[in-house]
């Protein structure tokens, strides 16, 4: 019998470790790629809710843009739970968010879920959904619009701080905390507000099905609790997050206990990897990161004292302004 040459040996032992790195790689970027256990299972039933959570004030939409458009065409997903703890935010961005949530009810149920707020932007995203549920005791409404300024004149005049604003049009400095607002500014300003609002307005009737006067007679800013929203049929029913479960999935014809996919953000593999080696890179620089973030933190409180921003902004009517029209009710801390 003719010995084989050990080579062969050698090539079929590599070989093997070869076909098991490739295994180990491949279930690696799985892992990375595709949400956890606790999101929920992979998609792997037919029987499955997407439940997308919107918290915090609404200030960028396409984060939740995008979830309601991936859940909107899975087609595993059977129905879509928006749930909502916010008290509204920047304009545009709600209302980019309220078209997303109308367009994905157009093709499977989208219900929302108020938890302890939901009230003026994050009211008006859940304008758009097929049905609302809140608790009785969730602060909602506040439909209507709010700008805020500050007047730090007499604040500049006592610091002996004499700012000045170089502009190329009479309206390019409106709002400017340097001096009182004149009556031409105001009057510009209140015109945009009530424009902004009848936007507001025609949403919530057309969401709600509901007269224009109606809408008109309580969106004077004024919040309900979930019990008065739902007399006013501002929301569909009371219930929690467990109750619009249940409700959505007898909708969608699910017998059994329906399957939740969280949404969640896919990091790809090489992404992860790099973002681990920068969070290294970074951990030993902490010093340096500390003088620089403590340096960026005065220069932002230093703008706001000059500047006179109110807030996180975006930008409403120009370079020269950090004041955005909000939808927000006017007793929040934020």
């Amino acid at each position: 019998m003719e010995k084989k040459n050990p080579l062969y040996y050698v090539l079929g032992i590599s070989a093997f470790f070869f076909v098991v790195f490739i295994a180990v790689v491949v279930g690696t970027i799985v892992s990375f790629t595709s949400p956890s256990k606790s999101q929920g299972k992979l998609f792997s039933k037919s029987d499955s809710i997407g439940v997308i959570e919107l918290a915090g004030a609404i200030m960028d939409s396409k984060k939740a843009v995008d979830q309601l458009d991936d859940f909107a065409e899975e087609k595993q997903i059977k129905g879509i739970l928006l749930r909502i703890n916010s008290p509204g935010g920047a304009v545009a961005p709600s209302q980019e968010i309220y078209e997303a949530v109308k367009q994905a009810a157009t093709k499977k149920p989208v219900y929302v879920s108020m938890s302890s707020l939901a009230a003026s932007g994050g009211y008006y995203v859940a304008c758009g959904a097929t049905k609302i549920f809140a608790n009785a005791g969730t602060m909602t409404g506040s439909i209507g619009v709010i700008m805020q300024f500050a007047d730090l004149s007499r604040l500049f005049e006592w610091a002996k701080v004499n700012p000045y604003n170089i502009k190329t049009g009479k309206f390019k400095d409106i709002g400017s905390p340097n001096r009182q607002m004149s009556a031409d500014e105001k009057e510009l300003l209140q015109n945009m507000a009530e424009n902004v609002l009848s936007q507001f307005r025609k949403a919530v009737a057309e969401g709600r099905k509901l007269s224009m006067e109606k809408v008109i007679e309580i969106s004077d800013g004024r919040i309900f609790s979930g019990e008065q929203a739902k007399n006013l049929k501002l929301v569909d029913e009371l219930g929690g997050m467990q109750d619009v479960i249940k409700a959505l999935a007898h909708e969608v014809g699910i017998k059994d206990k329906p399957n939740l996919v969280y949404a969640t953000k896919k990091k790809k593999f090489i992404e992860k990897f790099f973002s681990d080696f920068d969070e290294e890179e970074s951990s030993s620089s902490s010093e340096t990161q500390s003088s620089s973030m403590i340096e960026k933190v005065v220069t932002h409180l230093f703008e706001k004292a000059i500047l006179g921003s109110t807030g996180v902004s975006q930008n409403a009517m120009g370079s020269s302004m950090n004041v955005p029209l909000l939808l927000m009710p006017s007793l929040n801390q934020r």
